[in-house]
């Protein structure tokens, strides 16, 4: 079975990206564990659509380093090596720390300031963060927030990498046991964070991503699937 409540309806182009966003936000809260193998055709069936569309989901699914094909079975759960979760790491230092860094350089207008704050505390309040469905919701509006201000650059390809990135990070649920004080410290260094970039503070904006960053990695390197 999968974790999936209500079919789809669309035309066909839309039921491929529904059906993906389906199926990502699954993998991302660790409903579909690593390793495990997804049959297009189950998922499918339970969704209430042809084949077709779901395939070519699982198929983008693959080549954002989600899944992976294999030969006459399926789409199985990408596993992180260490090697993988070292490589994502310096992948997102190279590419955030900068990022925020020439947002702080270029500065944000009264609205993006706004709107970063507005996302900043929609990311939930910590005594609003307790179990693991509010830490997935945390982890979605984390990403939203992050995505966003990279966004403001301008730089399409930037914004896809940095998401994909990102996404990879969590792959089968791999933030989803954040403790709560975990979760409470990232929510504060949030502020902290877009007080920096208001204040146009490039060494604290970099300080501040790079460790947000370091604190990532060091959760999902202690992953005992491994």
């Amino acid at each position: 079975m999968t974790p999936f409540a209500a079919g789809l309806t669309a035309q066909r182009s839309t039921l491929r990206q529904e059906a993906l966003a389906l199926v990502k936000h699954a993998l991302l809260a660790g409903e579909f564990k690593p390793g495990r193998v997804l049959s297009a055709n189950a998922i499918a069936t339970e969704l209430g659509v042809s084949n077709s569309p779901v395939r070519e989901a699982l198929m983008d699914l693959v080549g954002q380093g989600l899944l992976e094909v294999v030969k006459n079975r399926g789409f199985r759960v990408r596993e992180n090596t260490e090697d993988d979760r070292r490589e994502i790491h310096e992948m997102r230092s190279i590419l955030e720390v900068s990022a925020m860094q020439r947002l702080a350089r270029r500065g944000l207008t009264a609205e993006e300031s706004a709107r970063a704050r507005e996302l900043c505390e929609g990311s939930l309040a910590p005594d609003r963060v307790d179990g693991r469905t509010n830490t997935v919701a945390y982890l979605d509006a984390d990403h939203e927030m992050h995505v966003y201000l990279v966004g403001l650059l301008g730089n399409s390809r930037l914004t896809a990498m940095v998401e994909r990135l990102r996404d990879q990070t969590r792959v089968g649920g791999a933030l989803v046991d954040l403790p709560r004080e975990q979760v409470t410290w990232y929510s504060s260094e949030h502020a902290a964070l877009i007080d920096a970039i208001e204040a146009r503070d490039e060494t604290t904006v970099g300080r501040l991503m790079q460790r947000h960053l370091d604190a990532v990695h060091e959760h999902v390197a202690d992953d005992p699937t491994d």
